[in-house]
């Protein structure tokens, strides 16, 4: 007889969401993906099951099925069985806290991480703080925070770290206008960092565009300098500047210029983790797996 398949709790823990907040939007925002990200995950448990365990029409709220309730309550059940394996374990070895600082622009792609992370170790008070890459890490070295989840191309040089995830930077232009085909080209660009470390010369998204257009010869002028994302895309939306950024994360009204129409290619940008000499083991090695294992699966 062949083996039964294995739920995995990530697609249980998605149909829960789903049934808690009848809506596929409101669930992806939950779990940390994208909504077409969610839907493939329904799509997998009902391949697995041979049922359909939802029902979906047009204006009404989304709703389970009758296979749907069922493993709907075995799948709470799971969801509780893990965490409290996981506190089991975790509650004789785990410190009183740990302090981390994780970057502003991928906190959504963390937030799941950071969630489970707080039901794994229920005994220890996680002080999550938001925040620039450049302010956390000389906090890091010394001694402030037990870790840091960030930018890449920030950390001081020799010092270890984990990649999590790596893109290309990309340019990104209004959905509705073509403003990545003016000459000069018109950016929209973060400040020269005031809070830089002194191993590090610039912002290294303003750096890399910079020196990506300089090197190609392409003339540009800068029209907007913003310090926060909602300044930094309000004139891409307008149809006044590009921008450059990984293609996650977007707001809407905006677009990623295709290879073949771009200025010019510019360098990737990775999320990575840092952790400080002083942090206290193994607490800190677990929750860094955790989160590398969570962004790896998004």
């Amino acid at each position: 007889m062949a083996p039964l398949p294995v739920f995995e709790l990530d697609l249980l823990r998605t149909l829960v969401c789903i049934a808690e907040e009848e809506s596929f939007t409101r669930a992806a925002e939950r779990v940390g993906r994208t909504q077409s990200a969610v839907t493939l995950q329904v799509q997998k448990l009902e391949a697995m099951v041979g049922h359909s365990l939802l029902t979906r029409s047009k204006g009404s709220p989304v709703a389970l099925t009758a296979s749907g309730r069922v493993l709907l309550e075995h799948a709470r059940a799971m969801l509780k069985l893990n965490e409290e394996a996981f506190g089991a374990v975790a509650s004789d070895i785990a410190p009183a806290s740990l302090r981390m600082g994780i970057s502003s622009y991928y906190a959504p792609l963390l937030q799941r991480a950071v969630e489970e992370m707080r039901v794994a170790y229920p005994n220890v008070m996680f002080e999550v703080i938001r925040g620039r890459t450049c302010q956390f890490l000389p906090q890091l070295k010394e001694g402030v925070f037990d870790l840091a989840v960030g930018e890449g191309g920030v950390e001081p040089r020799d010092w270890p770290v984990t990649e999590v995830w790596r893109s290309p930077l990309r340019w990104i232009t209004s959905a509705t206008q073509d403003i990545h085909l003016r000459d000069p080209l018109p950016l929209s660009t973060w400040p020269s960092c005031p809070w830089r470390p002194p191993w590090m010369d610039d912002c290294f998204w303003r750096s890399a565009a910079l020196r990506a257009l300089s090197d190609a010869g392409r003339a540009y002028r800068i029209v907007v300098v913003a310090d926060t994302f909602e300044e930094y895309f309000a004139p891409v939306i307008h149809g006044q500047a590009v921008a450059v950024s990984p293609d996650i994360m977007l707001p809407e009204g905006v677009r990623v210029v295709a290879d073949d129409e771009g200025p010019t290619r510019l360098p990737d940008t990775r999320l990575i983790i840092l952790k400080s000499p002083s942090a206290t083991q193994p607490l800190t090695d677990a929750v860094a797996n955790l989160v590398l294992a969570h962004v790896s699966a998004a």
